[in-house]
Order: C-alpha cells, then sequence, then structure tokens
C-alpha cells in the first residue's frame, strides 16, 4: 500500500511538472500598442515621489503607448500588468523625452517594498544616465547608475533585461551593460513602466507636456 502511494505521489508530482512546462509560455507575449489591451494592463493611480501618477496621463495613439509628463506639473503615469512573470527575458522599445528631474522605469515589482523587484530607471534628459537595481528579501542588494551609449531622447532604442534563476542582465540596444548572480528575488513579480518625478532629483517642471513614447513591450518567459 505504502508502494502504490509512492508511485501515485511521484506521478503527481510528474504531471504537474509537465503541465507547468506546457503552460511555460502561455504569458509570453508582445504588445504593439495599437490599442490599449485592459486584459494585460492596468493605468496606475498613486503617489510615487514627487508625482500622482494619473491613469489619464497614460494612452495609446498612432502605435505607441505614451506616458504624459504634463507641462507645469509633477505628476506623471505608470501602467502595470495584470499577469505576473517569473524568469524570462523582458524589453521595451522606447523614446523618452527631455523633461530633466524625470525618470522612467522599465522594471519587475511586488509588494512590499524591497522585497521583489528588478529595475531599469532611466533618466528623462541628455546625461545618457542609467539606473540598474536589484532588490530581495526586505533590502537593495544592487544598484549601479552607468552612462548609456546613446542618447536617450534621440529615437527609440531597446532596453532589456533576462532574468533567469541565477543571473540577471541587463542590456541597452543589445548590448551588455551589468550582470548579476546574487542578491535576486524569488517570487513572481508584475511587469510595470512608468514616468515620475523622485524626490532625489531637484523636481522641475516641464514647460510644455512630456512623453515617454512606447513602440513596443515583450515578454518572454523562460
Amino acid at each position: 500500500m505504502r508502494r502504490a502511494l509512492v508511485f501515485v505521489v511521484i506521478g503527481t508530482i510528474q504531471v504537474g511538472l509537465f503541465a507547468g512546462l506546457a503552460s511555460a509560455g502561455t504569458s509570453d507575449f508582445t504588445d504593439d500598442f495599437d490599442s490599449f489591451d485592459a486584459v494585460r494592463w492596468t493605468k496606475g493611480s498613486h503617489d510615487l515621489g514627487r508625482s500622482y501618477l494619473d491613469p489619464n496621463n497614460v494612452s495609446v495613439s498612432n502605435g505607441n503607448l505614451a506616458v504624459k509628463l504634463p507641462a507645469s506639473s509633477l505628476n506623471g503615469g505608470e501602467m502595470s500588468s495584470n499577469t505576473l512573470y517569473g524568469h524570462g527575458s523582458y524589453s521595451a522599445r522606447m523614446k523618452l523625452p527631455n523633461a530633466p528631474s524625470s525618470i522612467t522605469g522599465f522594471f519587475l515589482y511586488q509588494p512590499p517594498d524591497y522585497n521583489s523587484e528588478i529595475d531599469i530607471e532611466i533618466y528623462n534628459d541628455s546625461s545618457r544616465k542609467i539606473i540598474f537595481s536589484t532588490y530581495a528579501g526586505g533590502r537593495q542588494t544592487h544598484s549601479q547608475t552607468l552612462t548609456l551609449p546613446f542618447d536617450p531622447t534621440d529615437g527609440y532604442h531597446d532596453y532589456r533585461f533576462d532574468y533567469a534563476p541565477g543571473s540577471v542582465k541587463f542590456y541597452a540596444d543589445g548590448r551588455l551593460m551589468k550582470k548579476w548572480t546574487t542578491g535576486l528575488p524569488r517570487t513572481s513579480m508584475k511587469l510595470y513602466v512608468n514616468a515620475w518625478y523622485p524626490r532625489w532629483l531637484e523636481g522641475t517642471m516641464p514647460t510644455t507636456d512630456q512623453f515617454v513614447l512606447v513602440d513596443r513591450i515583450q515578454a518572454t518567459q523562460q
């Protein structure tokens, strides 16, 4: 009887593993933003840094997701996935605005803060500064500011991170910028893109409406 039970348990585990492998690619997607997919995405509505992330500042037009940084304001916008994601490759093709003291984020995150996050943050100006960060276990485990090989406000560029069980790699236009093999989160997270004004920058309001334009977001599960 005990041996039969063992076989049943092993068979159940194997079925579960095969089912997991079979469904591993079901969350893969490429969104070219011909329209706003409310099944896939939710517009944010909360405070962050100096900003209120207003859902009215997130829209789709002319084949782009547009995240507005309104004139004479420090408000921004945010969009997050409705699905949790794990190990895989995540990329966004974006053109950033010239809105000094604001940043654009493309990242995986799951609350509470500091518990699970893999983060790309790009300065919305011509300084070419980009920040790569990871958070796990209630603390920031890595953070480094580097210089992009291009001006992010001058045309569309590709930003990507590959999240594997033992590493995370960050890329800009296909060029490897950073790799870490420790301090990685171990939970599934939602995928975000946002534009906002952090308190650690000056908080200069733009004189005209500025927009982060996202041509494409792609996710491929591992």
